[in-house]
């Protein structure tokens, strides 16, 4: 007789995020010049949704919404917060490359323990967390130098 008792942790990991978009084409096309993302599956405008892959094999589904597009919510302190965090190396690199390329990003935070985090808005408003654990993924002497390559432009 097999148990049908969970044993341990039954979650694996997130395969598939939704994320309500007006054009989901032009907004695949807009993740594919800012992040290097490509389509999962062959675009189908039926499905009204574009299917794009991220680096470990995660799906990105852009479906297609009417009417407001409100993926964010206020947390019990009042700020306004994302539904997701996406884990980045280079994280100097991809922040270079996003504001050179007029992408809506909001302020770096070095969070200590957690890494340094900044946020950015894809082309419908919705609003996106970017994590690197630099003193996971670094050597000390290379934090430094992320560190001060980062928070120079801010001071």
């Amino acid at each position: 007789m097999s148990s049908n008792k969970l044993q341990g942790n039954g979650l694996k990991c997130i395969c598939s995020v939704y994320v309500p978009v007006k054009d989901p084409i032009k907004s695949a096309h807009w993740w594919q010049q800012h992040f290097g993302l490509d389509f999962a599956v062959p675009f189908n405008p039926e499905e009204a949704q574009a299917i794009m892959k991220l680096s470990d094999g995660q799906w990105l589904h852009l479906v297609e919404t009417k009417g407001n597009i409100d993926n964010q919510f206020v947390n019990k302190a009042g700020y306004e917060m994302f539904r997701l965090t996406f884990e980045v190396r280079q994280i100097e690199v991809l922040h270079d490359h996003l504001l050179a390329n007029g992408v809506k990003v909001d302020e770096l935070k070095d969070r200590g323990s957690c890494g340094i985090n900044f946020v950015f808005y894809d082309l419908d408003g919705n609003k996106f967390d970017i994590n690197e654990n630099v003193s996971v993924q670094r050597e000390p002497e290379e934090i430094d130098k992320v560190k001060q390559h980062l928070f120079s432009h801010a001071r």
